[in-house]
């Protein structure tokens, strides 16, 4: 008997649709453009691009749709597909022209927004710009257009950070965001983040805030909307598609493993046990498409009522990984297939309930800062550009900015988006896997390595002998270094030592 092919609902709903999405040139952007392609059999993904260093919208659409990412598309499709609008997040109106934003009110029937500002340091005047008043701009877009069945805002898990427990609900706020927006138009940056904040309600930076006021925003103005929020935990590298480890960025966790697999990162003043809540960009983009599939159909038709759902993707109530385990994850896949560009040996993982913060900045200043020097010095010598002491500056940034989030633990309940994966076929279920309880961390942190060696290092599957050789001789030379250093020390301390035993 020939096997009938099931259709899937979530691609049936999506097939010959335009789709409109924001922050398509970001890391979470291109796993979502791509998987649109791929899987959903979209008729037109309408993106925003302007023109950057000299180059036209039209040249950065070429190289976009050259990233690696984009590997497993037809690329006949994948260039038929995307189409690029000229336009600016942070400018009124998106920076659209007339005729392209009338095209996306005629055309576009699905609106994902996901692009934002992730620089956890930004000024807060800024980070409202990109954060919030990027999504007021969409929204009002959104309700302009004509068959609008369903926006996607993705917003963050970390929105109410202050609070211990997250629900799948928008918290109220101190401040409002009507308020800030008019004096944002008024104020200049210094006086405008004395005044504001104040509000900020324990939380660690303007990204979070800027974040919850965005919900907040949608709440008040997206009536008659039908809007999913999609709260996602810590991003990181593809688990499975389109290719297992991918990523183009060096921010949170996969930084730290890519500096620790080098021997430059030796410390990070953090909880090992705390549960790290990381969760694949694939899952991520498979939970934002069901998601919009999801709620176009549950609230296909209705006038009435709240049309607005909030929900968590997260992993760490499912399938808790802590950072001891994944940063240890990471060494094994370091020592397993080392890159060419290692240093020195990558240290053990420290271990139990905290880190003391003496050790953490002896290890800082001593292990990490003074060793950069001392190779800017031999470069210098060399005649080649020194570099590693801006590095390890840019580094020590970075960790300071993730030590909030790796020095605590939240619980993010997830029944919404539990019942939005209990309502898919199982077709759907293997389609657009959302299944975070099958993750094995470590085989997944394995990947995770070998794609930071492979699309961040450059550096082939095929170079692991050679790095293995190399490797070997760094121990071998590490450890006499440090055997020569000890050796000096004890000599300068004993040598009044033997003196006076042989007077």
């Amino acid at each position: 008997m020939e096997t009938q092919h099931i259709d899937s609902p979530i691609t049936s709903f999506y097939r010959n649709k335009s789709v409109f999405v924001t922050g398509a040139t970001g890391f979470l952007g291109k796993v979502l453009v791509e998987k649109l392609v791929r899987s959903c059999e979209v008729k037109h993904i309408y993106i925003l691009l302007r023109s950057k260093r000299g180059k036209s919208v039209e040249r950065r659409l070429e190289e976009f749709i050259q990233n690696d990412v984009f590997s497993a598309c037809d690329p006949i499709k994948l260039s038929s597909t995307i189409i690029a609008l000229d336009g600016d997040l942070t400018q009124e109106g998106l920076g659209l022209s007339s005729s392209d934003r009338q095209k996306i009110i005629d055309e576009v029937s699905i609106v994902f927004h996901s692009a934002a500002s992730v620089r956890f340091d930004d000024p807060l005047k800024d980070c409202l710009t990109t954060n919030v008043k990027a999504t007021k701009w969409v929204l009002e877009l959104c309700q302009d257009i004509a068959n609008l069945e369903v926006f996607v805002h993705v917003s963050t898990a970390y929105a109410y950070c202050q609070k211990p427990i997250s629900g799948e609900v928008i918290y109220p706020m101190q401040v409002n965001v009507d308020e800030m927006l008019e004096a944002s138009e008024t104020m200049d940056n210094e006086t405008f983040e004395k005044m504001y904040s104040k509000y900020f309600e324990d939380r660690p930076n303007t990204y979070t805030f800027t974040k919850a006021l965005a919900e907040q925003y949608l709440k008040n103005h997206g009536k008659g909307i039908t809007i999913g929020i999609a709260r996602p935990s810590i991003i990181t590298a593809t688990w499975k598609e389109p290719v297992p480890g991918w990523g183009d960025t060096v921010n949170g966790p996969s930084g730290a493993c890519l500096l620790g697999s080098l021997g430059i990162a030796r410390t990070m003043y953090f909880k090992p046990n705390c549960i790290s809540d990381l969760i694949p960009a694939d899952t991520v983009v498979n939970g934002l498409i069901a998601i919009g599939w999801y709620m176009a159909n549950t609230h296909a038709g209705q006038s009435n009522g709240e049309k607005m759902k909030v929900f968590n993707l997260t992993s760490g109530e499912t399938n808790p990984v802590t950072w001891e385990q994944f940063l240890s994850y990471g060494r094994e896949a370091a020592v397993e297939s080392p890159s060419l560009q290692m240093l020195r040996p990558p240290v053990k993982v420290m271990q139990g309930n905290h880190v003391s913060r003496f050790d953490h900045l002896i290890t800082k200043y001593f292990s990490e800062l003074l060793f950069a020097y001392l190779i800017d010095c031999i470069l210098f010598i060399l005649g080649q550009q020194r570099r590693l002491v801006r590095l390890v500056g840019k580094m020590h940034s970075g960790f300071e900015l993730l030590t909030y989030f790796a020095r605590r633990q939240w619980s993010f309940p997830c029944d919404n988006f539990n019942q939005l994966s209990d309502s898919l076929t199982e077709e759907d279920k293997l389609k657009f896997n959302i299944d975070i309880s099958t993750i094995n961390w470590r085989n997944y942190t394995h990947r995770l390595y070998l794609g930071i060696r492979k699309y961040l290092l450059k550096e082939e599957d095929s170079t692991i002998p050679e790095a293995k050789k190399r490797m070997t001789w760094i121990y071998i030379g590490y450890y006499l270094v440090q055997f020569s250093f000890l050796s000096i020390i004890m000599y300068i301390f004993c040598k009044p030592l033997f003196r006076l035993f042989l007077h």
